[in-house]
């Protein structure tokens, strides 16, 4: 009976300490939202210079937690008014063919960029001319109808470092050194290049988060 009774306490002492603890484990780290929600939103384009090789580079449209992502409040985004911009370097690992389904691998590394705009997709180095805000290893499979052209794309990105940048006199972090994230993107290949083809696509599991203090990059 003293046995059930003690056993009885422990389980209760271990229940409250655990309830005591939950709220800690569960505090969100910075840059890190829900995975339902949309963290960025893109608009580029691809260059394949050879069978080896594939760039994509374009600017954010929209950024979690960021009330501005233009050059000029209120101006309408596109490439010579966006204030970020991505390049990605990747090579192929891959290429699988499936009936009309054609399906590549690519692994490489990509750079999120605060910019003064003036970026133009005639000129795909002029979307890596900025301040790097944040540099990731990357991983991606594209999925080719190779009888329209179309396809998509799923990005698994891993930052490997994230530094802080001001607007408007307020301190962001995007994401955070280690953090992992997923991009979607859907496109077309181009009849005509270059570019190689079109894109546009959203990323969840991630945002600009507002820095009180110093953060560790």
């Amino acid at each position: 009976m003293k046995i059930r009774t003690s056993l009885g306490r422990m389980t209760t002492l271990i229940g409250c300490a655990g309830s005591l603890l939950l709220p800690c484990c569960l505090t969100a780290h910075p840059g890190e939202v829900s995975a339902k929600e949309i963290g960025y939103e893109i608009v580029g384009q691809v260059l394949n210079p050879s069978a080896q090789q594939s760039v994509q580079y374009g600017y954010l449209n929209f950024i979690n937690g960021l009330d501005r992502i233009t050059t000029t409040a209120g101006a309408a985004v596109s490439e010579a008014t966006a204030l970020f911009t991505f390049y990605n370097d990747t090579a192929t690992e891959r290429v699988i063919n499936n009936g009309p389904v054609r399906v590549i691998d690519r692994t490489g590394t990509g750079t999120i960029f605060l910019d003064s705009g003036n970026s133009d997709f005639a000129n795909p180095d002029t979307f890596r001319k900025g301040v790097p805000v944040q540099n990731f290893t990357l991983r991606h499979q594209v999925v080719i109808d190779t009888s329209t052209g179309y396809f998509t794309a799923t990005f698994d990105i891993t930052i490997k470092s994230a530094k802080t940048f001001q607007i408007d006199g307020k301190t962001y972090i995007l994401g955070r050194r280690r953090g992992v994230y997923r991009l979607s993107v859907s496109g077309k290949l181009a009849t005509q290049t270059p570019p190689s083809a079109y894109i546009a696509g959203v990323a969840n599991g991630i945002s600009a988060d507002l820095v009180e203090n110093d953060y560790p990059n």
